[in-house]
């Protein structure tokens, strides 16, 4: 997954910032004093792909004095560019959306939101080959959490380093290659 594009708005410290735009970076360093917002961003993307932030509830993540709030996160897997849009309201009960849309040649929107969240999240992990705890404990270590790794048990352990390397795919060759054998023998 390579980020081309972030846009917040009332995310924690944030109102309406600018979009924040990736192309052409190719290593990025945040610095910044405490406060400053460095940690809000990647929180940004952590929520916009997985619906998961330091927060305890989404509702702690809306701009204090706001009622609403989206991030929307446009990159690119694959060679497609894919935009998801995740909003949350704090109004009566505080319902929330989340919208997949792959971006064609002539930059129309292509409709890939499932019948319901939970499914449209699966489809996103499904699309990054990567949920948020395997992305938690390979490729981003958060604010208190850098230990979360070497925490966790051996076969906890192995079964993210299964996930990050996508072995789960090779068992599935390995199954279609013996059946395959099997009917050449037959």
């Amino acid at each position: 997954m390579l980020p081309i594009r972030l846009e917040i708005k009332n995310f924690l410290a944030y109102r309406v910032p600018d979009p924040v735009r990736f192309e052409g970076i190719h290593l990025a360093f945040l610095t910044g004093n405490n406060g400053a917002g460095k940690s809000s961003l990647l929180d940004a993307i952590t929520w916009v792909l997985w619906g998961k932030a330091r927060a305890r509830r989404d509702e702690e993540l809306v701009h204090l004095g706001q009622h609403d709030m989206y991030v929307q996160l446009d990159f690119e897997q694959e060679g497609t560019i894919y935009r998801v849009l995740r909003q949350r309201t704090r109004k009566s009960g505080g319902a929330g959306t989340l919208e997949l849309f792959s971006i064609g040649d002539e930059g129309q929107l292509i409709p890939l939101t499932e019948p319901n969240m939970r499914a449209t999240q699966a489809r996103i992990n499904r699309l990054l080959r990567l949920d948020h705890e395997t992305f938690a404990h390979s490729a981003f270590l958060q604010q208190g959490r850098a230990d979360a790794f070497t925490v966790k048990t051996p076969k906890e352990r192995k079964q993210i380093l299964s996930d990050i390397l996508g072995l789960a795919r090779w068992e599935e060759y390995e199954e279609a290659a013996k059946e395959t054998l099997k009917q050449i023998d037959s």
